[in-house]
């Protein structure tokens, strides 16, 4: 791939293979991680990976493109420079799990980005979210319990 084309293709044939083989609940999860990527793209705030003038830039071009701006401006170059704050605690999810496969595609998605100039950034920024990722508290499972008040009292009726 041609650095200067998007990088959707890149994405999703990322996603595609590492979903290969996988169980379904796994393929959901990676599913839902590159659902987070593309709407970071979309929406974040990139001063901090790409600076404020290309930043600005980026908010311009976003008026125009709801979705798919950032392709139309950079290329998986500016990804790399993008994707620490992807790891950062604020695009994490709350589950520890679901930030546990973030984190880890993010890591096996920088070697196919080549030899990007943020490279080295994001695979430092992916080492430091899996330390903090091993200090946070557990949290949530995954699925919410479900209240007392819900559940039947055993009696007669149950």
């Amino acid at each position: 791939m041609d650095h200067d084309e998007p990088g959707w293709p890149l994405i999703d044939d990322f996603f595609r293979a590492e979903a290969e083989g996988r169980s379904t609940a796994t393929a959901r999860r990676y599913d839902r991680v590159r659902s987070r990527l593309y709407d970071f793209l979309d929406t974040a705030d990139m001063t901090l990976g790409l600076g404020s003038h290309p930043a600005v830039l980026l908010e311009s071009e976003r008026q125009f493109h709801q979705t798919g701006a950032f392709w139309t401006l950079f290329g998986v170059d500016e990804l790399a420079c993008c994707l620490p704050s992807f790891v950062h605690e604020t695009w994490l999810p709350a589950s520890n799990g679901e930030a546990r496969t973030q984190i880890s595609l993010v890591g096996r998605l920088l070697p196919r980005l080549g030899s990007s100039c943020g490279r080295f950034e994001a695979e430092a920024a992916v080492a430091r979210a899996r330390r903090e990722l091993a200090e946070r508290p557990a949290g949530e499972t995954g699925s919410p319990r479900m209240p007392d008040r819900f559940r039947r009292q055993e009696g007669p009726r149950w």
